[in-house]
């Protein structure tokens, strides 16, 4: 994992790419306390540091022009502005679409991050292409003024990526975040050009994801049989070394319709690998635990087993009242 909550903005540039390019023609250094704060979470916030890139090129990783540039930037700090005009140059052509819109260009240089307990510099690359407007209060001699500024808000999410200097001899970790899915192709694929670092981790995530994307939608399901089936998957990735999808079929679902067994192959048969287990700490934290009721009321369950949330957790319907009930049983309150 990255920590910054020690690191040092060492130098910092505003570039304006759109159809032309605006330079910033000065390299600054040591920003005030707050300024520095606020470009660091302008660059560090919400980037993605679960799954890691790394640069590639299908014949010479030298014609990968990021990868150039961040590299020349590590090895000799002094070519920070002139490197930084050249990932301009290069995100400009990396992005001829109209859908692409015109922004600025944050780039830093950060010291003192640590990653695996080691000191390491890293370059942020932040495209901002959208301002607000923020009101200016102002108490003058008890004189209140009020005038409206158009800034950058760096709570806000943007194109962001984020190249750890692992060392001569290591190629940069690269971690990234789109604004949106269709900025994926430019800035991942055009832009960066890397590809991931850990397939496995990556395809287990992925296959996480997806099969929980079905198990939620499908209305087939009561809300108990749900949470069982996601525990299921849980325990099913666990104990396994290898994700096979019909094998996950076979383990996870009693019943399975032919339609609805199509579905899941169709899905996740793409991403059968070797099983990543930090993807699986990952997915733990965003699987479903609780039953929401339209009362304000939510139940949470963490048994694992469907057989068991069947024996704990009984539906109904009360004719009297006309509403659903859920019944609960336990052995003792802790």
């Amino acid at each position: 994992m990255l920590d910054v909550s020690e690191s040092k903005l060492a130098q910092y540039v505003f570039h304006y790419v759109s159809d032309s390019l605006v330079f910033g023609e000065e390299a600054f250094s040591q920003p005030e306390v707050m300024l520095e704060a606020a470009f660091t979470q302008l660059a560090f916030h919400k980037i993605d540091l679960e799954q890691q890139y790394e640069f590639f090129h299908e014949t010479d990783i030298g014609l990968n022009e990021v990868y150039t540039y961040a590299k020349s930037i590590f090895d000799q700090e002094s070519s920070f502005l002139e490197q930084s005009k050249n990932i301009a140059k290069h995100l400009q052509s990396s992005s001829q679409h109209p859908n692409i819109k015109s922004g600025e260009l944050f780039i830093g240089l950060f010291d003192q991050c640590v990653m695996s307990t080691e000191v390491k510099k890293v370059l942020a690359i932040v495209k901002i292409d959208e301002k607000e407007m923020f009101l200016d209060v102002k108490n003058d001699q008890n004189h209140l003024t009020v005038s409206g500024i158009d800034g950058i808000n760096v709570k806000k999410l943007n194109n962001m990526a984020v190249i750890v200097d692992m060392g001569r001899d290591e190629p940069p970790a690269v971690f990234i975040k789109t604004k949106k899915k269709e900025d994926v192709v430019y800035w991942q694929e055009r832009f960066l050009k890397i590809k991931v670092a850990d397939e496995h981790y990556h395809k287990t995530n992925l296959a996480l994801t997806e099969v929980k994307k079905y198990i939620l939608k499908e209305e087939n399901f009561s809300n108990t049989e749900k949470l069982g089936l996601l525990n299921k998957t849980l325990d099913y990735f666990r104990n396994e070394e290898e994700f096979q999808v019909n094998d996950y079929i076979d383990s996870v679902f009693q019943k399975v319709e032919a339609v609805q067994k199509d579905v899941i192959v169709n899905t996740v048969k793409p991403y059968e690998t070797v099983i990543s287990e930090s993807a699986i700490e990952k997915a733990e934290k965003t699987y479903k635990r609780k039953i929401k009721l339209d009362s304000n009321i939510e139940i949470q369950v963490n048994v694992r087993d469907i057989e068991q949330v069947d024996e704990l957790i009984e539906v109904g319907f009360d004719e009297t009242t006309n509403r659903k009930f859920y019944k609960i049983y336990f052995h003792e309150e802790e």
